[in-house]
């Protein structure tokens, strides 16, 4: 399945969920609603699960590296298994030990992660990057994050405690660090046909996006960062790579103007790459911008392309 077909299944998970203009979260505990009762199926489409564009490498903490292990934090909606995988696959290929999962989801629907509070997320990526670190070894970990994952890599070290002494490099994506806005994006939830459309319903009406309303702009993780005293915490090196074509999440909306932080423009670099805030995790010209943040260097390890302008 060629990357722009796919991106049409693939864009549900990437950013459905961003079509909530006021997302609710549905009252009591999701993990009890029974799927039988539900009119259409909450397992993997196949469209997704079969395409050669679908999985990650499997976590070998076994895995040893001169360099820091990366954990990868995928976007809205999304899972360890898309968004962020090639580029997973490319850095292990690169030498990099890399490790991911799936978080934020509802046991309804394990396959579409970062739906739930960002705040109990965040304990489950700091649970998973403390792993990481104690298993492989390693006096340091990186973090690569996309979309809301991006926010992630830079909440969690903000906010859980011990954590941001033991990263070092931090990578955010198109992050929405100053409000995120959800406009513009709901014809993305048909755009996969009656797959995408009724498992959309289910998200919507049922589960809900709690973390839609924390980054959002008054949301909790929204304001946890404009109260904070420092985004960036002491130790970190963190660079936030952003894209002027990027229409949900603008640069303003993810820049970090502190000590420590280093902001990116896509465009400064490859001038003639257009892509939007989905193609963020395949664009090439990106992935070169990923590598030069982690190895602090500014080779062009790959040339530039023309990423994916959704």
């Amino acid at each position: 399945m060629r990357p722009d077909n796919f991106l049409l299944a693939q864009t549900f998970w990437s950013l459905s969920a961003n079509a909530l203009p006021n997302p609710t979260p549905i009252q009591g505990d999701a993990q009890g609603i029974d799927p039988r009762g539900l009119s259409t199926p909450t397992s993997i489409p196949d469209v997704l699960r079969l395409s050669e564009l679908y999985g990650a490498p499997e976590n070998n903490f076994g895995c040893e590296s001169k360099r820091n292990p990366v954990v990868m934090l995928h976007g809205l909606s999304a899972d360890r298994e898309v968004d962020l995988n090639m580029l997973q696959w490319e850095l292990n290929r690169r030498g990099y030990c890399t490790f991911s999962q799936t978080y934020g989801a509802w046991d309804l629907v394990p396959w579409i992660g970062g739906l739930r509070p960002m705040a109990d997320s965040a304990k489950d990526i700091a649970a998973f990057i403390r792993k990481v670190k104690d298993s492989t070894g390693a006096e340091k970990v990186d973090i690569v994050g996309h979309s809301e994952g991006g926010v992630q890599a830079v909440y969690v070290p903000m906010t859980r405690a011990g954590i941001s002494d033991i990263v070092e490099h931090v990578v955010a994506l198109g992050p929405a660090i100053h409000g995120a806005k959800y406009l513009g994006f709901t014809d993305l939830w048909y755009i996969g046909g009656d797959v995408t459309r009724n498992l959309a319903t289910v998200v919507q009406n049922l589960l809900g996006c709690p973390a839609c309303d924390d980054m959002m702009t008054g949301g909790a993780v929204y304001n946890d960062f404009k109260n904070a005293d420092k985004i960036v915490q002491p130790g970190n090196k963190v660079t936030v790579i952003m894209s002027t074509s990027d229409i949900l999440v603008s640069p303003d909306v993810s820049r970090i103007d502190e000590q420590g932080a280093t902001n990116v423009v896509i465009q400064d670099t490859c001038p003639d790459d257009h892509v939007g805030h989905a193609g963020l995790m395949w664009d090439k010209s990106v992935w070169r911008l990923i590598v030069n943040a982690l190895e602090e260097n500014h080779d062009p390890v790959y040339d530039c392309e023309k990423g994916l302008t959704l």
